[in-house]
């Protein structure tokens, strides 16, 4: 059985995801008929399922353009900060953090002196430890890597939540990679905004709608979700509280937010088929047949509506790379008003 040569390792736990606050997000999703998206990488189980779904239709792993724009925004980014002594990347939602590795490579390389830290945060203790993992594995020192397990939709500040793990360094690096799309834009930015200093660099990823026409853009991408791994990742969370296969029918659609400046999202959401019950901390929570559960949603952007949204809230967008699809971008961007802290 494959192990660490480490006995133990430091992992800090945000009281957004101690127990009592992981029964009470799993209440309010029962009572509200919407999941909360943290129940979906909640289990080792769920986190190989997403794993096994990130490698099989993220661009990023599957598109070797995808990859290049990647790698440019790498290398913009490391070339912007030549005389810096201590650099540290900050993952928000790090996932496995391949993209953070392929990061920490180029940093090593252009700037082999710097001392470089890194702070993997995800909502799953699996994910961040696996981020950690990946990281260990380019070299970067076990010493200088702190992950941190916290539920960021239920965090406050992220900029005072995460400063018990960031450390006094020249440079600070703040990666957003594949989080964007779960997240309502006004709960977002401003923490963006707080979280990222004038000195600061801020590389964010967003899933877009390709090609002119903005809707027609987001239904030709249907298929990479609407597909049987994403299937069996999001209905994994009701099996387990369960909820059979066969009690439900799970569908995809594009849903225009008004209160999101009429962005589309990709929503997942299952019908019952039958009246069921799930019990869940001595609680019942009875649906009947036809009731409408929403498990999932997943904004779609252009890089024009993203650059309006960053700008309004004090982060311009610097620089841009689009992959030749058009349906993944990375995005520079820096706080010029001090609205960082």
């Amino acid at each position: 059985m494959p192990h660490s040569p480490e006995s133990l390792v430091r992992l800090l736990v945000h009281p957004s995801q101690f127990p009592e606050a992981i029964e009470f997000s799993m209440r309010e999703s029962l009572r509200l008929r919407v999941m909360n998206h943290k129940f979906h990488y909640d289990t080792p189980k769920q986190t190989l399922k997403w794993l096994q779904l990130h490698e099989a239709f993220s661009p990023a792993r599957t598109d070797p353009d995808c990859v290049r724009i990647y790698d440019q925004a790498f290398d913009h980014c490391v070339t912007s900060m030549p005389s810096a002594r201590s650099i540290e990347v900050v993952s928000l939602g790090s996932g496995g953090g391949q993209k953070e590795a392929g990061l920490f490579q180029r940093l090593a390389a252009a700037l082999p002196r710097a001392c470089l830290s890194y702070v993997p945060v995800d909502v799953s203790s699996g994910l961040a430890l696996t981020s950690r993992a990946a990281a260990l594995a380019v070299g970067v020192k076990a010493d200088n890597i702190t992950p941190v397990v916290i539920d960021l939709a239920q965090a406050q500040v992220w900029a005072s939540d995460l400063s018990p793990a960031l450390r006094d360094v020249d440079q600070r690096i703040v990666c957003f990679f594949g989080m964007l799309p779960n997240f309502h834009q006004q709960e977002v930015m401003p923490q963006l905004a707080a979280m990222v200093r004038p000195s600061d660099r801020l590389l964010m990823s967003a899933n877009l709608a390709p090609g002119g026409d903005y809707t027609q853009g987001v239904q030709q991408i249907l298929p990479l979700y609407d597909n049987a791994l994403t299937r069996d990742w999001l209905g994994s969370v009701l099996s387990d509280l369960g909820v059979d296969d066969s009690d439900v029918s799970m569908s995809f659609r594009v849903v225009a937010d008004a209160d999101e400046g009429a962005l589309l999202r990709i929503e997942s959401t299952v019908t019952f088929l039958r009246s069921c019950r799930v019990r869940y901390g001595n609680r019942n929570y009875d649906y009947a047949a036809g009731e409408i559960f929403r498990l999932f949603f997943s904004y779609r952007h252009t890089p024009e509506r993203l650059a309006a949204m960053l700008k309004k809230h004090g982060l311009p967008m610097e620089a841009r790379w689009i992959n030749a699809s058009g349906e993944e971008g990375v995005f520079l961007v820096r706080s010029v008003d001090g609205r960082g802290k």
